[in-house]
């Protein structure tokens, strides 16, 4: 028995994927080149592994997979969040980069006004799939440059699904008669609008009554049934298969268990990321590239140039900091799987000239293979180009009639869920403060809230400065961005050596670093989260809430240590654990006034007064476990005191300040 001879290409293409990606996983580069590279190597102009009969339907199927995942990715969060700013950003990067792209097509060609329109609008979009994927391995999706580069992507996405659905219309049979084309063109799309809106409003009711009370394997059939069955009906219309299958995860998006749905199917999303590169690799002619070489490499270099240059320009003229515009731009450098969709749907058309796709599928992988090697490195580039376009910028505060440095005690970088509640507090208990915040949405917000607001990039010792950290009591750094939350505290720690710092992370891999570049407190989300579950289910337990509190003293002050596995501070917690298990322990503030401040634990000589014993101190976030006789205290210390309740009671009486 012979083996189907699709199977053998499924086979050959996912062994190739899995030696590749795992050959870039140690190469640290991005999984997606090596997947266009493999295409290459194992499609018919090469090694022929694949027949060229093949390619085509491959790369069909691989691309309805992948834009039913976008589709069912697609949120209108990122707009609402960012409002008039990025649809400002949207509309002015995507018409200028059609219009450039536009005028060079009809300098250098002599192609009618269709596939110029067509191709302007097609060097305009930027690949979702691997713009996405980038910013995921970066740990930077939900930072300010990561949900700039989604709302703009978002825009894009719709904008080219709107024009698609139009193609049709513009589609004349040769010596057939237009009206006829038209007709038809209108039939099917007046038959996909009304089976999406069918869709619209029978999805919930069937979701919830039909897919519900089913497994998961149930949900995760359901959700491949619709991807195929979008393009199926895109097909019987006469519209583009892909297309199809994107509309059908935009009707999944808009349900309620949209998030069940994604978490079905989106495992299996590098499996499809794989599939179409693959198999868009496989289309590349290496005959095509040899003949238009020279073109096609100042076509590539000058897209991702003026792509760069014209996308930040749009996103700093809506007010955001020029650093920022150019991470964005060098983000979105790439030319779209949905421009591949939308000139390979135009020459099935008859649209644009023949050959002109084969040219396309060359110039698009070279956008897309340099701009995935650009995304990792936009911050330094970025830095770059910021220095030698305008040395020294940095956006002015919001209310900019004021530019003399504030005056305050705490400064918060960003105005996310945890600045903006800080500010409340601190609001509430007449603490002065300052906010810098990049995002002029977010700006307006805290502005909204009666806060001090600076827009500007904290990482800037100007913007600091500003803000009044040169007299500030403390700063805290509550930023999604990894890499700029290191900057801003290197900056704050080399103006002020003595401030205190608290900065919040993501990343158990950060706060070693953190520390190191001068925090004295760095709060770990996931970690904070993992204590708070632990002291409840110790709770629960019936442990004494005495051995809770210890126990979570003693994690933060060895930095989370236990948590993450670290020898740092083992025998501390050694040490900590032999008294937990057995006696009350208590952890003492020691406040500014003390009779301890300034004694060593010999002169203070605690145990002999009240019977307790000091068997850890933290400074500044530092634990020294059994602190030997002769370690002098001082204001700012947290004592880590063992012994019965009543003795606790006495020992905090004696460290009191005399006023308490």
């Amino acid at each position: 028995m012979t083996h189907p001879e699709f199977l053998t290409d499924i086979v050959i293409i996912l062994a190739t994927t899995l030696l590749v990606a795992r050959l870039f996983l140690v190469l640290h580069a991005p999984s997606i080149i090596g997947f266009i590279l493999a295409g290459i190597a194992i499609g018919p102009h090469a090694a022929n592994l694949i027949g060229q009969e093949d390619v085509g339907e491959l790369a069909e199927l691989g691309l309805i997979l992948l834009l039913f995942i976008i589709g069912l990715e697609l949120s209108p969060k990122p707009l609402l969040r960012m409002g008039k700013n990025l649809l400002m950003a949207s509309t002015f990067q995507i018409v200028s980069t059609a219009v450039v792209a536009a005028t060079a097509v009809l300098l250098f060609t002599r192609m009618s006004t269709a596939p110029i329109l067509i191709l302007g609008v097609a060097v305009a979009l930027s690949s979702t799939a691997i713009v996405l994927k980038q910013l995921s391995d970066l740990g930077a999706t939900n930072t300010l440059r990561g949900m700039i580069i989604t709302g703009i992507l978002l825009i894009q996405d719709v904008l080219v699904i709107v024009i698609m659905l139009f193609l049709p219309f513009f589609a004349v049979d040769p010596g057939g008669d237009w009206k006829d084309s038209v007709l038809r063109a209108f039939l099917g799309l007046a038959g996909i609008g009304a089976l999406t809106a069918i869709g619209r409003a029978l999805l919930p009711t069937f979701l919830k009554y039909v897919v519900r009370p089913g497994g998961k394997e149930f949900v995760t059939l359901f959700a491949v049934l619709m991807a195929f069955g979008g393009a199926w009906v895109a097909g019987e219309a006469r519209f583009s298969l892909p297309l199809g299958a994107c509309i059908a995860g935009l009707l999944l998006a808009g349900t309620d268990l949209r998030h069940q749905l994604a978490a079905s199917i989106l495992p299996f999303r590098d499996v499809f990321n794989a599939l179409f590169f693959v198999s868009l690799g496989m289309l590349f002619d290496p005959a095509v590239a040899q003949a238009h070489a020279l073109p096609i490499m100042v076509a590539i270099l000058a897209t991702l140039l003026i792509k760069v240059l014209l996308c930040a320009m749009g996103v700093a003229a809506a007010r955001w900091p020029l650093l920022i515009s150019f991470q964005v731009g060098l983000g979105l450098c790439t030319v779209s799987e949905f421009g591949y969709v939308l000139v390979s749907e135009s020459d099935k058309l008859g649209l644009v000239p023949s050959g002109l796709l084969e040219v396309f599928i060359v110039y698009a992988l070279g956008t897309m293979t340099a701009g995935a090697m650009l995304i990792p490195l936009s911050e330094p580039i970025a830095a770059l180009f910021t220095r030698f376009i305008r040395p020294g910028a940095q956006q002015l505060p919001v209310d900019s009639a004021d530019q003399e440095s504030k005056k305050c005690d705490v400064v918060i970088v960003g105005y996310g869920i945890n600045g903006k509640n800080l500010v409340r507090v601190l609001q509430s208990t007449k603490i002065p403060h300052v906010v810098i915040e990049m995002n002029p949405s977010l700006a307006h917000d805290a502005q909204q809230e009666e806060a001090e607001v600076i827009c500007g990039d904290g990482c800037r010792l100007s913007v600091l400065q500003l803000a009044g950290l040169a007299n500030a009591r403390a700063l805290v750094v509550a930023i999604n961005d990894p890499q700029a939350t290191r900057r801003v505290v290197s900056q704050a720690r080399l103006l002020r050596p003595d401030l205190y710092i608290l900065a919040r992370t993501h990343f158990d891999s950060d706060i070693d670093e953190l520390y190191a570049l001068g925090a004295e407190r760095v709060i770990s989300e996931d970690f904070e989260t993992s204590i708070e579950i632990a002291a409840q289910i110790l709770k629960r337990m019936d442990v004494p809430d005495n051995i809770v509190t210890g126990q979570i003293a003693a994690l933060r002050a060895g930095h989370y240590g236990i948590l993450r596995a670290a020898p740092t501070a083992d025998e501390m917690l050694d040490e900590l654990a032999k008294f937990l298990q057995t006696t009350a322990t208590r952890t003492h503030y020691l406040e500014k006034g003390s009779s301890a401040c300034g004694k060593t634990i010999a002169d203070l000589d605690l145990r002999a007064q009240s019977g307790v014993t000091i068997i850890a101190v933290v400074r500044n976030g530092k634990p020294t476990a059994n602190p030997p006789t002769d370690f002098e205290l001082a204001a700012g210390d947290v004592l880590v005191l063992v012994g019965s309740h009543k003795q606790l009671d006495d020992a905090e009486s004696l460290l009191a300040p005399p006023h308490s």
